[in-house]
């Protein structure tokens, strides 16, 4: 993430900010930073740009929430993400905001009312102007909209831009779609929505060792809060995630609950091509690139050691057509 790119977290009860650094914010849950929210963040930055250098310019900004609304209301509800919440920072700065927000959502911000989130919320926090897409809604009673912000323009002093977040074919995009493509497998269709590989990132734990007596060693991350996607077998890039701008490496990788071996949850299975490092407690950026079969049970390991050879034959078949990483010497 840009080192001039500020992340506040800010609450319901807090101090309100500095009011000499005014903004231009896209509010929302952002969830995925897919190309809707980055238009939303464009066009705060397109608004920002037409009053820089000014002694009223504007930075650009968003508003989101944490946790996601849908983990404060539903706390059992399995995984659903679809950006880690370290690599949704960066996604946020990368698609132009300098200034991201993060408000806690808590039982006070859960209480607060649309007029007073517009008329004391908002104010608090610097914003003069806010983007958001034509379905956004907030307060307790769902009554705020960029309708109400407009009618209140005066009182506020807020303007509310409204954004279209539509792909080519006149559709929304939206975090449901996604997350309906990834279930059924889709990872070409998320990944379009998204404008960048589906990404699943984490930390590499001990696993069984098994795969390293099948001469496929793995590098095992749970999902944790990530949406998971059909259960199978993935073509996948990897990286270091302390190493972003190295080459990528080319792997395969399961993910599912391992119905030939013990069942140790949900679990993302990678077998990097041409690497024999430790990557034991390094933190992985996983991208998920094309979808090879489902999750099956075998009859014994012979039987998994033959399959995971197709797999990974067909993993590399897809690089060197695809992405152009090929297999080394």
């Amino acid at each position: 993430m840009p080192k001039e790119t500020r992340v506040i977290n800010w609450r319901i009860g807090d101090a309100a900010l500095d009011q000499s650094v005014r903004l231009v914010a896209a509010i929302g849950n952002l969830d995925g930073v897919h190309l809707g929210h980055q238009s939303l963040i464009g066009c705060a930055a397109s608004v920002a740009g037409e009053r820089a250098n000014g002694a009223d310019s504007l930075k650009p900004a968003v508003i989101t929430f944490t946790p996601h609304p849908k983990r404060f209301f539903k706390p059992d509800m399995e995984g659903f993400l679809l950006a880690d919440p370290g690599d949704k920072l960066c996604f946020l700065a990368d698609a132009g905001a300098e200034v991201i927000i993060q408000l806690q959502f808590d039982e006070a911000m859960r209480n607060t009312s649309a007029h007073d989130f517009i008329h004391a919320v908002l104010p608090a926090l610097g914003i003069d102007v806010l983007c958001a897409g034509e379905d956004f809604a907030f307060g307790n009673d769902r009554i705020g909209n960029l309708d109400m912000v407009t009618r209140q323009e005066a009182a506020s002093g807020i303007r509310a831009v409204s954004v279209p977040i539509l792909d080519e074919g006149g559709l929304a995009v939206s975090s449901s779609r996604i997350r309906a493509a990834l279930k059924e497998g889709n990872v070409s269709d998320a990944s379009t929505m998204l404008g960048r590989p589906f990404t699943v990132s984490g930390t590499v734990i001990e696993g069984d060792r098994r795969g390293r007596t099948i001469g496929f060693p793995t590098a095992n991350i749970t999902m944790g809060e990530m949406q998971q996607p059909a259960f199978g077998v993935y073509s996948v890039a990897v990286r270091l995630a302390d190493q972003p701008e190295a080459p990528l490496k080319a792997g395969v990788a399961n993910i599912g609950r391992r119905p030939s071996v013990n069942d140790r949850g949900v679990l993302l299975e990678s077998n990097l091509f041409d690497y024999d490092g430790d990557l034991y407690g390094q933190r992985l950026n996983v991208m998920l690139l094309d979808y090879i079969r489902p999750e099956k049970a075998f009859d014994g390991l012979d039987a998994l050691k033959q399959q995971i050879e197709l797999d990974a034959a067909a993993a590399w078949a897809y690089h060197a057509k695809t992405t152009g990483l090929t297999q080394q010497d």
